[in-house]
C-alpha cells in the first residue's frame, strides 16, 4: 500500500508539473501568434508604403519632365523677347538719328517704374520660394501656407503616436519571448527609415506644387506684361506718326530717343529677370538630384532591411522546428501518463463495478423471488378471467354468426323466388309467342322469324342469366371478404384484448370490451348495407324484365316494317352503314352481349323471300298507311341511337366487372393472408394463455411471442407498444372504411347505370 501511496504521489507531483508545463506552452504558443500577426501585419504595410513609393516615383517622374517641358517653352519665349528687343534697339537707334525726344514722355516713365516695382516684388517671392526650398521637414513646420504647416504636423504626429504603442507592444512580447525581439527591433527601423521616406517624398511633392504654381502665376504676369508693353509700343507709334506729321523733325528725334532709352531699360530688367529665373531652374534641378541620391540611399537601406528581415525569418522557422520537436515530446510524455492515469481508473471503477454487481445480484435475487409469487398468483386469476371472458365472446359471436347466416338466408331464397317468377314470365312470353305462332301459320316466314328472333332472345336471356350468376357470385364473394374482414378483425381485436389483459389492469381491460362492442355494431350497419346492395340488384333484375319486354315490342315492330317493300332499301342502307362502322365491326363477333342481336343476320335471312315478293308484286310488300317516310327515318335514328348507348353501357359495365373481379381477387388474397397470420398468431396465444409457470422459457412463435418477448411485466416500454397496437387497429378500421366507400361507390355506379339504360330502352319502345 505504501509503495502504491508514494506512486500516486509521484503521478500526481508528474501530473502538476505537466499541467504547468502545458499551461507555459498555451502561452508561449499564443504570444508566438501574437508576434507572427504583428509581423505579417508589418510586411504588409511594407508592401504597402513600397507600392506607394513607386507609384509617387512615377508620379514626380511625370511632373519633372512636364517642368522641363515649360522651362524649355519659357527659355524659347525669352529669345523670341530678346529678338524683338534687338530688333526694337535697332529701329530705336535708326529713329534717334533722324528725329529729336518727345517732351511727352512722362506718362510712358511712369509705367516704366511701374514695371520696375512690379518685376522687384517677384524677384522676392522667388527669393522665398528658393528659400522654402530646403530639403528638410522642419522647415515646413514654418512654411508661410497655412495649409502645408498643418498637413506635415498633423502627419508627424500620427506617425508619431503609432510608433510608442508599436514599442510597448513590441516590449510586452520581448518580456514573453526572446525569439522574436531582434526581428520587431529591425522591423521598428525600418518603419522609421520608411516614414522618413515618405516625409521627403511629402515635402518635395508639397514643394514641387509651390513652385509650380508660383512659375504659373510669373508666366501669367510676363504674357500680361508683354501685352501690356505691346499695347504701349503701338499707342506709341501712333502718337510718333502724329507727331511726325504735326511737328518738326527734331522733336521728333528727341522723342525716338527717349522710347529707344526706356525700351532698352525694359530689355536690360527682362534679361535680368530671364537669368533670376535661370538660376532658380538651376537651384531646383540641383534639389532635385540631392532628392533622386537620398532615393537610391533609401533603397538601398531598403533592400538590407528585406535581407535581414528574411535571415529573421529563417531564425525563426528554426525555432518553430525545435518547438515542434519540444511539443512532440510533450506530448509524448503526457500520453504515457495519460495511459498510467486510464490504467489505475480503470482499476478503481472494476473494482466498485464488481463490488455494485454484488449487491445488485443479491437485491435482484430476492425481488425475483417476490415476483414469481406475486406473478404466479396474478396468473392464476387471470386464467379464470380469460376462459370466461372467451366463452362469453365465443357465444356472442355464434349467435351473430347464426343471426347474419338466417338474414343471408333469406335474401338468398327471395332472390331464387325472384329468379323462378322471371322464369314463370319468360315461359309465358315463349307459350304466348307459340299460341301465335300458331294462329299465324299461314304467314311461314313470319313464323321463321319468330323462331330466329326467339332463339336470339334465348341466347341474350342465357347471357343475362350468366351475368346474374356472376353478379350473384361477385356479391358472395364481396359477403365472404367482408365476412373474412370481421372475422379477422374480431380476432386482431382479440388478441390485442389478451395482450393488454397480460400487461394491464381490469380497467384497460373493461374499455376493450367497449371497443369491442362498439366493432361489432359497425358490423351490423354494414351488413345493413349489404343488405341495401342486394335490394338494388332485385331493382336490376326488374329493370332487366322491362328492358326484355321492350326488345321484344322492338322486334315486332321492326319485322312489320321490314315485311313493307317500299321502305325496305332505306332500311337496308341505314343497316349496311351501321354494320360497316368501325365501332360495329369491332363488337360484331361477340356472340354473348345485347349487341350480339344484331340487324344483319335479319337481313340476311328475309332477303331472298322478301325479293320473291317483290319480283311476284306480292300484296304484303306495301307499307301500312299508319307510318309516314319521316316517322321511319325517325324510327331508325332512334334505334342506331339507342344502340349505340347499348354499347356504351355494356363496355361500361365490362369494365366495372373487371375492376370488380380485380379488387375481389386483391381482397381475397389478403384475406388469405390475414387467415394465416391470425391462425398463427391464435395458436401461439393459446399455447402461451395454457403453458403454465414454466411456458415462458420456450420457443414461441408469431405475434404474440415477439409481444410477450418485447412486453416483460417490469419493463418500461409497456405503454410503447400499447400504442403502436392502437396505431396498427386504428390504420385497419381506416382501411375497412375506405373499403366500405369503394363498395358504396360502385353500388352507386351500377345503380347509376341500371337507371340510363332503363329510359335509354323506354325511348326505344316508346319508338
Amino acid at each position: 500500500m505504501n509503495i502504491v501511496l508514494v506512486f500516486l504521489m509521484l503521478l500526481m507531483m508528474c501530473v502538476s508539473e505537466l499541467n504547468a508545463v502545458r499551461q507555459k506552452n498555451v502561452v508561449l504558443e499564443r504570444d508566438f501568434v501574437k508576434a507572427q500577426k504583428e509581423v505579417e501585419a508589418l510586411l504588409s504595410e511594407n508592401e504597402m508604403l513600397q507600392g506607394k513609393l513607386h507609384s509617387q516615383e512615377e508620379d514626380f517622374r511625370l511632373q519633372n519632365s512636364t517642368l522641363m517641358t515649360e522651362l524649355s517653352k519659357l527659355c524659347m519665349q525669352i529669345e523670341q523677347l530678346e529678338k524683338e528687343n534687338q530688333g526694337l534697339k535697332e529701329g530705336g537707334g535708326a529713329s534717334a538719328s533722324t528725329h529729336q525726344p518727345n517732351p511727352t514722355s512722362s506718362p510712358v516713365d511712369g509705367e516704366v517704374l511701374r514695371l520696375q516695382a512690379e518685376n522687384s516684388t517677384l524677384q522676392k517671392k522667388m527669393k522665398g520660394v528658393c528659400l522654402l526650398l530646403f530639403p528638410r521637414p522642419r522647415r515646413l513646420c514654418f512654411h508661410p501656407c497655412p495649409f502645408v504647416c498643418l498637413f506635415v504636423c498633423l502627419f508627424v504626429s500620427r506617425i508619431m503616436q503609432k510608433l510608442p504603442n508599436r514599442g510597448s507592444v513590441q516590449r510586452q512580447q520581448v518580456r514573453n519571448t526572446t525569439t522574436t525581439t531582434t526581428s520587431t527591433n529591425t522591423v521598428q527601423r525600418h518603419l522609421v527609415r520608411v516614414v522618413r521616406i515618405l516625409l521627403l517624398q511629402l515635402i518635395s511633392y508639397v514643394l514641387f506644387f509651390l513652385c509650380r504654381t508660383k512659375i504659373d502665376e510669373i508666366n501669367q504676369r510676363k504674357e500680361e506684361e508683354l501685352k501690356t508693353t505691346n499695347i504701349r509700343i503701338q499707342k506709341l507709334h501712333s502718337d510718333l506718326m502724329v507727331a511726325n506729321q504735326v511737328r518738326p523733325t527734331r522733336s521728333f528725334g528727341s522723342l525716338v530717343a527717349s522710347q529707344s532709352a526706356i525700351s532698352q531699360e525694359q530689355v536690360d530688367n527682362i534679361l535680368q529677370e530671364n537669368d533670376a529665373l535661370r538660376t532658380n531652374l538651376a537651384a531646383l534641378e540641383q534639389i532635385q538630384t540631392v532628392k533622386t541620391q537620398e532615393m537610391n540611399l533609401l533603397r538601398e537601406q531598403q533592400e538590407a532591411l528585406t535581407s535581414e528581415l528574411q535571415q529573421r525569418q529563417a531564425e525563426q522557422e528554426s525555432l518553430l522546428a525545435q518547438r515542434d520537436d519540444l511539443d512532440s515530446q510533450l506530448q509524448e510524455s503526457s500520453f504515457a501518463n495519460r495511459k498510467l492515469l486510464e490504467q489505475l481508473t480503470e482499476e478503481g471503477q472494476e473494482k466498485d463495478r464488481l463490488l455494485r454487481e454484488l449487491d445488485e445480484a443479491k437485491k435482484t435475487a430476492e425481488k425475483r423471488k417476490a415476483m414469481l409469487d406475486d406473478m404466479a398468483v396474478q396468473l392464476t386469476q387471470e386464467k379464470s378471467d380469460h376462459k370466461e371472458a372467451l366463452s362469453d365472446l365465443k357465444l356472442q359471436h355464434e349467435k351473430e354468426v347464426l343471426g347474419v347466416r338466417a338474414r343471408y338466408e333469406k335474401e338468398l331464397r327471395g332472390l331464387h323466388e325472384d329468379k323462378n317468377r322471371s322464369e314463370e314470365e319468360i315461359r309465358q312470353q315463349l307459350r304466348d309467342e307459340k299460341a301465335r305462332a300458331k294462329e299465324l301459320e299461314s304467314l311461314q316466314p313470319k313464323v321463321e322469324e319468330l323462331q330466329a328472333q326467339v332463339q336470339s332472345m334465348e341466347g341474350t336471356k342465357g347471357w343475362f342469366e350468366r351475368r346474374l350468376k356472376e353478379a350473384e357470385v361477385s356479391v358472395g364473394l364481396l359477403m365472404n371478404t367482408w365476412f373474412h374482414h370481421v372475422v379477422f378483425t374480431f380476432s386482431v381485436s382479440l388478441s390485442f384484448c389478451l395482450c393488454v389483459s397480460v400487461l394491464q389492469e381490469k380497467q384497460l381491460e373493461m374499455e376493450g370490451l367497449k371497443q369491442q362492442l362498439v366493432e361489432v355494431e359497425k358490423q351490423r350497419e354494414e351488413h345493413g348495407d349489404t343488405i341495401g346492395k342486394l335490394k338494388q340488384l332485385k331493382d336490376l333484375k326488374r329493370q332487366l324484365q322491362l328492358e326484355r319486354k321492350r326488345a321484344d315490342k322492338l322486334q315486332e315492330r321492326l319485322q312489320e316494317i321490314l315485311t313493307n317493300s317500299k321502305t325496305r332499301t332505306g332500311l337496308e342502307e341505314l343497316v349496311l352503314s351501321e354494320i360497316n362502322s368501325p365501332s360495329r365491326t369491332q363488337q360484331t363477333g361477340d356472340s354473348s352481349s345485347v349487341s350480339s342481336f344484331s340487324y344483319r343476320d335479319m337481313m340476311k335471312e328475309p332477303q331472298p323471300t322478301n325479293q320473291n315478293k317483290s319480283g311476284g308484286g306480292s300484296p304484303q310488300s306495301q307499307r301500312p298507311a299508319d307510318l309516314s317516310d319521316d316517322e321511319v327515318g325517325e324510327l331508325f335514328q332512334r334505334l342506331a341511337e339507342v344502340q349505340q348507348e347499348k354499347w356504351m353501357l355494356e363496355e361500361k359495365v365490362k369494365h366495372l366487372e373487371v375492376s370488380c373481379s380485380s379488387m375481389a381477387e386483391d381482397i381475397c388474397r389478403k384475406s388469405a393472408i390475414i387467415e394465416t397470420y391470425v391462425m398463427d398468431s391464435r395458436i401461439d396465444v393459446s399455447g402461451g394463455a395454457f403453458a403454465g409457470h414454466g411456458g415462458f422459457q420456450g420457443d414461441r412463435g408469431g405475434l404474440g411471442s415477439v409481444l410477450r418477448d418485447l412486453v416483460k411485466p417490469g419493463d418500461e416500454n409497456l405503454r410503447e407498444m400499447n400504442k403502436k397496437l392502437q396505431n396498427m387497429l386504428e390504420e385497419q378500421l381506416t382501411k375497412n372504411m375506405h373499403m366500405q366507400k369503394d363498395l358504396e361507390v360502385l353500388s352507386q355506379e351500377l345503380v347509376r347505370l341500371s337507371k340510363d339504360n332503363g329510359p335509354g330502352g323506354g325511348a326505344a319502345g316508346s319508338g
